[in-house]
Formats: structure tokens, C-alpha cells, sequence
């Protein structure tokens, strides 16, 4: 008997609280009915780089395949033991695939094969940065014929973002007050909320300078680290409140 006394009371609640749900929830409904305040929050992080990513690239050519073949991987395999005594971290250098393809000039809508070339490119990442200058002058003396560049960037960037999106979230809230208090109408909650695209790190191009000739082994670094700068976007709709 009890038991059914304590069953009929449990729905007896429970029907009255899904009665009293969709009251609830209207309570708390957003509303544009009486207008709205749309504003875009922009937050910009700066943050100082901890890393330098180099880029090399060696181009070989030669009158056979197998030659331009060799001589890219013959210099790659110099430059990455030449790396060796520098003890880089697991993962910090990375050798991409040889690529070898096929020389031809045109004249006259002919093609006549000139040779071949192999192409390897060498990527390393340092967070030494006094050892940018030693890098590249052991990348030439390996034979590497070409310096594409290098970049910074961050090991976290994902903690730069999210500051980022917090100043964001901060710019959006001063605008909406700010044209609420102009116009004399007061800021409702927020109704529509959303990030813009993913926050954007602008690092400075850098460029990695050879003075030599394609052959030298002598060359010389130019580089600054400058702050990265950390953009992000959040989209806000607020309701304006006519309630006194």
C-alpha cells in the first residue's frame, strides 16, 4: 500500500514538472521581438614565438635519373649527419621524399630532354634560436643549393587562441553596453552567439638570406623575433530589454 501511495506521488511530480517545463523555458526565451544590438568582438593576442621552422631544399641536376637521384640524397643524408651533433630533439628535422623528374626545352613545338632533376627538401624545427645561423651555414656545406626560408610559430598555439577568443568575447560585450548606453536603451541577453573563423596566426615572413652563390658553403642568416600576433572573431546578437 505504501508503495503504491509513493508511485502515485512520483507522478503526480512528475507530470507537474513537465507542466511547469515549457513555462520555465518561456521565461527564458530569447526574444529579438523588440529589437537587437548586433556587434563582431575582435580580440588580438600577441605572443613571443618559442620556435623556428627552417626550411632547405637541394636541387640536383644531372644527365640521368639515377644521378640527380643520387646526388639529392647523397646530400641530404651529409646535411642530416652534419645535424647530428647538434643532438635536436626526436622529430625536430624532417627530410621529405625525393622527387625526380625529367628536364626538357621547347623550340620550334619541339621538346628535346636537357637532363634531370632531384628535388629534397629538409625541414627543421628549432627552439634554439642562436642555432639558426649554425643550421644554415652546416645546410650549405652539406651541398643544400637553396634556403626557402624560415618561419616562427608557437608549441601551443592553442593556448594563444583561446586568449585570444577571450578578448574577443570581452570587445563584443563593451560594444553591445556601449550601444545600449548611447542610444538609451537597455541590453537584453544575448541570443545569438558564435565565433568567426579560426583565429589567425600572423607571424612576419621571414627570409632566410644565402650571400653565396649556389655553391658556396658560406652563407649568413637575417632574422628578428618579432611577437606573433593572434586574431580572433566572435559574432553577438543582444536583445534589447524594454522591461523597466
Amino acid at each position: 500500500m505504501k508503495k503504491s501511495r509513493i508511485l502515485t506521488l512520483s507522478s503526480m511530480l512528475s507530470a507537474a514538472l513537465l507542466c511547469s517545463a515549457p513555462a520555465l523555458a518561456s521565461d527564458k526565451a530569447c526574444s529579438l521581438n523588440n529589437g537587437s544590438i548586433s556587434v563582431v568582438g575582435i580580440g588580438q593576442y600577441k605572443a613571443t614565438p618559442d620556435e623556428a621552422v627552417l626550411n632547405f631544399q637541394i636541387q640536383a641536376d644531372e644527365a640521368t635519373a639515377a644521378a640527380a637521384r643520387d646526388k639529392a640524397e647523397a646530400t641530404v643524408s651529409a646535411f642530416l649527419q652534419a645535424l647530428d651533433k647538434l643532438k635536436l630533439p626526436q622529430g625536430a628535422v624532417v627530410a621529405d621524399n625525393l622527387t625526380v623528374s625529367a628536364r626538357y626545352s621547347y623550340q620550334d613545338g619541339k621538346s628535346t630532354l636537357m637532363g634531370f632533376q632531384g628535388i629534397r627538401s629538409v625541414r627543421v624545427t628549432l627552439d634554439d634560436f642562436s642555432l639558426i645561423g649554425e643550421v644554415t651555414d652546416l645546410a650549405f656545406k652539406s651541398g643544400i643549393n637553396e634556403a626557402v626560408g624560415f618561419s616562427y610559430q608557437l608549441k601551443d598555439p592553442q593556448a594563444a587562441q583561446r586568449e585570444a577568443r577571450a578578448l574577443a568575447i570581452a570587445d563584443a560585450k563593451q560594444k553591445a553596453q556601449e550601444l545600449a548606453q548611447g542610444f538609451e536603451v537597455k541590453l537584453g541577453q544575448p541570443c545569438q552567439l558564435s565565433f568567426g573563423s579560426s583565429p589567425v596566426i600572423s607571424p612576419r615572413p621571414m627570409m632566410l638570406m644565402a650571400r653565396a652563390a649556389s655553391n658556396s658553403a658560406d652563407s649568413a642568416a637575417v632574422y628578428t623575433t618579432d611577437d606573433l600576433t593572434i586574431r580572433a572573431e566572435v559574432n553577438a546578437v543582444f536583445a534589447i530589454d524594454h522591461k523597466k
